[in-house]
């Protein structure tokens, strides 16, 4: 299981998430939803180590019982965490190819350009897309598809996905959603950080979970997607759940 306790994180000293706590277990996803502004990305980032964004001193994140808080981003990847960005680098020179072979060793690579193109094909990718630099002159969606690939060959115990969904269109969705049950069938539990219901229709998706103002003040299963999609964030985060407290801020 993956455990987030009592998650702040501070940008310039600036408190964005107060206080979050939730589980992930080993094949489930969990929908993270929430308004622009809310704390969701900045939540990603600083659970996988980015330097600009500081966690709370009563922060503890766990990856089946293991703490992993204090660990370098390098720790956290090797202890079975993944983070696909919403705004991936352009690594120019560096195809995606050589790159999964590099962190997959010598002993993966007979079969690994088989497996890419395979993988390759269900997102209309051709061969000189893999072997040009990893986003370097990539469209948006391409970006994406690129960072899907990715976790779909390095996520081994859990996955966060952080918007994975933008600049996709329906095609790519389907696919890019296909690819994350796959993982859920392969027993990894993920994390999706997004706006829309259009992707969590795809999903078999076990929770979900409202963010406003930094703090979860609304949980749910997937009825509650098509809810905020139907009413919008702003009624749904003023109706208080059973036992649960809104923040006023």
């Amino acid at each position: 299981m993956l455990e987030f306790k009592s998650i702040s994180c501070f940008f310039n000293n600036e408190k964005i998430v107060d206080t979050v706590s939730f589980s992930v277990g080993k094949g489930e996803i969990v929908i993270l939803m929430g308004p622009n502004g809310s704390g969701k990305s900045t939540f990603a980032h600083a659970i996988m180590g980015n330097p600009l964004y500081r966690l709370g001193n009563d922060a503890v994140i766990a990856v089946d019982g293991h703490d992993i808080t204090k660990k370098t981003t390098e720790e956290k990847a090797k202890e079975g965490l993944f983070l696909a960005f919403q705004n991936p680098i352009a690594v120019p020179g560096v195809s995606v190819t050589k790159l999964l072979r590099e962190i997959q060793g010598a002993q993966a690579s007979g079969t690994l350009l088989k497996d890419v193109r395979s993988y390759a094909q269900s997102f209309d990718f051709s061969d000189t897309l893999l072997s040009r630099g990893i986003n370097d002159g990539f469209s948006g969606g391409e970006k994406k598809k690129i960072e899907m690939m990715q976790a779909c060959f390095l996520a081994k115990k859990y996955a966060l996905f952080d918007e994975i969904d933008t600049g996709l269109d329906a095609d790519a969705l389907r696919a890019i959603a296909t690819s994350i049950n796959a993982l859920k069938k392969k027993n990894i539990g993920c994390v999706v950080i997004t706006h829309y219901l259009r992707l969590v229709d795809y999903l078999e998706a076990d929770k979900v979970l409202v963010m406003h103002k930094g703090q979860i003040v609304k949980r749910g299963t997937k009825a509650l997607a098509s809810l905020i999609e139907k009413e919008g964030y702003e009624k749904i985060v003023k109706v208080k759940g059973k036992n649960e407290k809104i923040p006023k801020k």
